[in-house]
């Protein structure tokens, strides 16, 4: 085994602090050696229906984290276009390039959160993304100024002073980490300048190759001295290149200001204008979500209450928005606002779930209380983000949803109120917001944030759906199979908003993936409960990664799916609709009580008998598995998912009982690694990729091999007996 493989044994050991430990037994399964009582036979009973899985089973959550959207979604290629992103909020001031927050008391402590305890990293440079190119020294200068603003929403501007004008002054912008453009592309070209008098010369913008070369040129008109001018054009790049800049070229003496520089890509997802990122926006699309939630995440909260998400502000010209600082130590632009993201869901077929605000700030941050008085006014703005989104035209925000471009409603199905938020104060608002938006929207599902989410606790408030946020080890996420089985049912349903295995492994590994997946058929067994799940973070530009474990990467030029994208992707596209029996899963078959007692665990209490270091065979904790089965009645499918996350095959004879009809044809998709700490990469982006392959041995009962380290789903066309 090579060296940076983790051995089975090994693997049981390090991935988690602590044993393994408590497998019950109808969640969980451990091989047999052959010649075990078992003799690894598992019965699926296709009449001995199961909960339902709701189409809404598999969904997306976008929080503006890791550059997602500015420098990702958004299909933007000028960072800090606006020049706000080095201005910071009223209030707030840096100490040793660490963001300090002004001395606000937390409501749940009643006192004032210490920055040591979640430190806000922020990059002092106040023109970020752009620098001063001249071949001699003192020739120009540049300076963000707030002088004559042509937006009073987004006042800040680029001043340059060109002195010597012997040779040509540039502006230089690289984007984020680079601008990726193509040949015979084009590019959308937005310029807000404003020259002075003495202003002798011309203003051309350049687009640059990584060497220096000219891509496409365009002059930049200025016929209105002293006042803003708003010049557009469409540019064509002759070349390819990854890591490309957009330079503003001046060739004469005196004062410029440039209040907004924008390079668009036209071929956007959709082509949408003001859109998003086409192989992004697919690699989200290609995941079939049934909703996406939105905008957070601690970003709904804000670092404090002064710079919540707001999405009045993210309506309207993009270059008239402000933008606005988020917990993760960057400026948001607004660009993939609130307009745009309805679009995107309308684009790929989603419903829409609003996170609103209710006047608390993030609690993990300063966590900040409006006062009482001031709770209506935040009930009133999510009334009205609801309205926008799909009230009559005759409404003030539906009017203004129809004048942006949209008259007919969008599919906003879910509000949830609130992020991560506890506590009494949290609940007496959540109540508040429930009824107000019940009494207005009464089809639209009220979300609680059930931080802290243990089975049977009592729900203090009236809610259509509970949202609990996991983030756990492999060990956890394998004995969490059955976290759902027993618990109550009636009150609400669950909605798991965030969750992600944490493995411990740089970002991600194979493992982690495969835990994921257990985790993912507990909640599909128990699909009458848990209607809705989404994965979290969504997305990671890899240049400024922060937080280690995200579904899809990607730099300027390439998008990847972590092993976890790809079964997310398996689950999605292969839900069936209702459960069936099968005999992995019942706690009463002899077959799963005989996988407990060869797991080497105690089938009363799910202990741990012996440790998984011993050779013994009936205490080798290194083959684990788990199993969903499931009706796809539209295409007449049986739907078998099998997660091996032991290095050995698992040989298995499967039998299909209740068939009508089992055809001998069918399809296979097999997600495997070599090994457990495999990843993909940008340099191997499909080192961990699903295969298809048809099988033609199906039957009533059929010998079926699971590889190692493996998910792999069969869809078995099936008539079940009436």
């Amino acid at each position: 085994m090579e060296n940076n493989d983790v051995s089975r044994r090994d693997f049981l050991r390090t991935t988690a602090a602590g044993a393994v430990g408590v497998f019950a037994a109808p969640l969980m399964a451990t091989g047999c050696a052959q010649g075990d009582n078992f003799n690894n036979e598992i019965v699926i009973d296709l009449k001995r229906k199961g909960a339902t899985i709701a189409p809404s089973m598999y969904g997306i959550f976008f929080e503006e984290i890791n550059h997602a959207g500015d420098g990702g979604l958004y299909a933007e290629l000028v960072q800090n276009r606006s020049f706000e992103d080095g201005s910071l909020p009223e209030g707030f001031s840096l100490r040793e390039n660490i963001l300090v927050p002004p001395p606000v008391k937390n409501h749940l402590t009643g006192k004032v959160n210490q920055i040591e305890d979640r430190k806000m990293r922020w990059n002092p440079d106040p023109i970020r993304g752009w620098s001063l190119q001249t071949k001699t020294p003192n020739a120009a200068s540049i300076k963000v100024t707030k002088e004559r603003p042509n937006f009073d929403t987004a006042p800040h501007n680029l001043e340059v002073t060109v002195n010597d004008a012997s040779d040509e002054v540039a502006v230089v912008n690289s984007g984020f980490w680079g601008m990726s453009v193509e040949a015979d592309e084009n590019y959308f070209l937005r310029v807000i300048i404003r020259v002075s008098p003495e202003y002798n010369g011309t203003v051309e913008a350049r687009l640059l190759s990584q060497s220096g070369e000219t891509l496409v040129s365009c002059p930049i008109e200025t016929t209105t001295p002293r006042e803003w001018n708003d010049f557009r054009s469409t540019v064509t790049s002759k070349g390819k290149d990854g890591k490309a800049s957009l330079a503003i070229v001046f060739n004469g003496r005196g004062k410029v200001w440039l209040d907004y520089v924008s390079l668009f890509p036209e071929n956007t997802f959709m082509g949408r204008k003001n859109g998003l990122r086409k192989d992004l926006a697919k690699k989200i699309a290609d995941l079939k979500p049934a909703f996406v939630r939105w905008p957070g995440g601690t970003i709904v909260g804000g670092i404090t209450l002064s710079t919540r998400m707001n999405w009045k502000n993210m309506l309207g010209d993009p270059a008239s928005r402000p933008g606005e600082i988020v917990t993760w130590g960057y400026r948001n632009s607004y660009g993939f606002g609130y307009y745009e993201v309805l679009q995107f869901c309308e684009d790929i077929g989603a419903d829409f779930m609003y996170v609103c605000n209710v006047g608390l700030g993030d609690q993990y941050r300063m966590g900040d209380a409006c006062p009482e008085d001031k709770i209506e006014f935040y009930v009133n703005d999510c009334l009205n983000a609801i309205e926008y989104a799909i009230g009559d035209v005759s409404t003030t925000w539906g009017a203004r949803r129809a004048a942006d471009g949209h008259p007919e409603p969008f599919s906003l199905k879910y509000v949830e109120p609130g992020n991560e938020h506890w506590g009494a104060e949290y609940n007496r608002r959540f109540a508040i917001f429930h009824d107000a938006i019940k009494a207005r929207y009464p089809t639209i599902e009220v979300i609680y944030n059930a931080h802290g989410f243990k089975p049977n606790e009592a729900l203090e408030v009236k809610a259509d759906l509970v949202d609990p946020h996991f983030y756990n080890s492999v060990e956890s996420y394998l004995k969490m199979n059955n976290f759902f089985d027993n618990h109550p049912r009636g009150k609400y349903r669950v909605y798991v908003g965030e969750y992600a295995c944490h493995p411990g492994f740089r970002s991600g590994n194979m493992a982690g993936a495969l835990a994921e997946a257990a985790f993912i058929d507990g909640m599909e067994r128990n699909g009458d409960l848990v209607t809705m799940t989404s994965y979290a973070p969504l997305l990671e530009n890899v240049n400024y990664p922060r937080w280690a474990y995200n579904l899809i990467r990607f730099n300027s030029e390439t998008v990847i799916g972590r092993s976890s994208y790809y079964v997310q992707k398996m689950v999605s596209i292969n839900r069936p609709d209702y459960n069936v029996w099968n005999s992995l899963n019942d706690t009463k078959s002899d077959a799963a009580r005989l996988h407990a007692m060869s797991s080497g665990t105690e089938e009363a209490t799910g202990e741990l008998a012996a440790d998984a270091s011993t050779n013994d065979t009936k205490n080798d904790m290194s083959r684990l598995y788990a199993m969903s089965s499931g009706i796809d009645e539209k295409n007449g499918e049986l739907v078998v998912k099998f997660m091996n996350i032991s290095g050995d095959a698992y040989p298995v004879n499967i039998k299909l009982n209740g068939a009508k009809k089992i055809a001998k044809s069918g399809k296979v998709t097999i997600l495997s690694a070599e090994h457990l700490n495999d990843e993909n990469t940008i340099e191997e982006p499909r080192k961990i990729y699903p295969q298809e392959s048809e099988f033609n041995r199906f039957g009533k009962s059929f010998a079926y091999e699971f590889e190692a380290y493996s998910y792999t789903v069969l869809r078995i066309p099936v008539v079940v007996k009436s």
